[in-house]
């Protein structure tokens, strides 16, 4: 698993299966990720939630939400990644459950 310092106490599993990737795909996954946040800030990305039970579509809109902090913390402030990052990994692991 990466050593993402602070990303979050317990082992995540989004963090678990950065394993399987090369560096290379780890960099793609990152560009990828990049466009993603684009499309959201351009309220290009949209969540139909009429079709989700409401739990999903709260931990879903957490997800968005939280994925403007990772942005802010990329292109700003990085010591506020680690907790960034924590919250959304938290929140992503919330849609799956």
């Amino acid at each position: 698993m990466p050593n993402i310092p602070c990303a979050d106490a317990r082992q995540s599993s989004t963090l678990q299966r950065l394993n399987r990737f090369t560096p290379d795909g780890i960099t793609a996954l990152a560009a990828v990720g990049l466009v993603l946040l684009d499309a959201i800030n351009k309220a290009r990305l949209v969540v139909n939630e009429a079709h989700l039970s409401h739990d999903i579509a709260i931990a879903l809109w957490r997800v968005v939400d939280d994925l403007y902090d990772v942005q802010d913390a990329l292109h700003g402030n990085a010591s506020k990644l680690p907790a960034a990052l924590a919250s959304f990994l938290d929140a992503a692991e919330a849609c799956h459950e």
